[in-house]
């Protein structure tokens, strides 16, 4: 039975994805180079493909995708000379680290792996990952990510489960708050998180969401714009905000 499998996918084109440098976290913590896994040295012969029924060669060239019938597989390749390899990751192994004082730490801390760019202090790209984990801070506290803007482009997407900032935000979505465009929690997630005294640790359990984040600017295409999906009202998450600037300005004057 055949079965749709669907993805996130994220290509640069320029430079190659590091670990990030962990500065004062030492020698460890986050993405350990460890648990990255390769693929072992394998060989396939094309009997082997016509069973495993591939019958079509696909390659990406000048962002279109090429495809040409093949009889032979394109894994069968007995020698290979180089260190440019595929790998994979298991984010359940990501180490994260976090505040156990105050405040909400810049996401940059919860990097599994970095594109660099070419100003010092940039990156072409991060992949940043938000998983299970403790979350313990002084009283009075607001946990989830505040209000902001950001000299960098963020894609966000979920992988499973619901997202601590976005009530409505689902498994298979995504967001995309471009260069300067201010954002932050939703009202209800805003209302919860003020009315939390933060007098205990919690542990958020409930959710994967990762994010790209880019100092390039993000062109959407007409799919996306013309998608079915698109939530065109997602701006009315903030519309039931209180203004607690000018509470704040009234009870000084009383």
């Amino acid at each position: 039975e055949d079965k749709l499998t669907r993805g996130y996918c994220l290509e640069v084109y320029k430079g190659h994805f590091v670990l990030p440098e962990l500065g004062p976290i030492g020698s460890n913590g986050l993405a350990n180079a460890r648990d990255f896994l390769f693929p072992s040295a394998w060989t396939e012969e094309t009997e082997q493909s016509q069973q495993s029924g591939v019958k079509k060669l696909y390659n990406k060239f000048g962002s279109k995708l090429w495809s040409k019938v093949v009889d032979s597989s394109p894994f069968n390749v007995v020698a290979w000379h180089g260190n440019y390899l595929p790998f994979k990751y298991d984010l359940s192994k990501f180490c994260a680290v976090n505040s156990v004082t105050y405040d909400h730490i810049d996401p940059s801390i919860y990097t599994v792996m970095t594109c660099v760019g070419d100003e010092a202090g940039t990156a072409l790209c991060d992949f940043v990952i938000f998983p299970p984990r403790w979350m313990s801070t002084d009283p009075d506290t607001f946990r989830p990510p505040w209000f902001h803007r950001n000299t960098m482009t963020e894609f966000m997407g979920l992988l499973w489960g619901g997202y601590d900032a976005k009530k409505a935000f689902l498994p298979g979505g995504a967001s995309l708050h471009s260069c300067m465009t201010p954002h932050g929690p939703d009202a209800v997630s805003y209302d919860k998180a003020v009315a939390d005294p933060c007098e205990q640790p919690t542990y958020f359990s409930s959710g994967l969401a990762f994010m790209f984040e880019t100092s390039c600017m993000l062109r959407l295409s007409e799919f996306a714009l013309n998608n079915k999906c698109l939530d065109a009202e997602y701006g009315a998450c903030w519309n039931n905000l209180p203004n607690r600037f000018n509470e704040a300005i009234k009870e000084q004057d009383e």
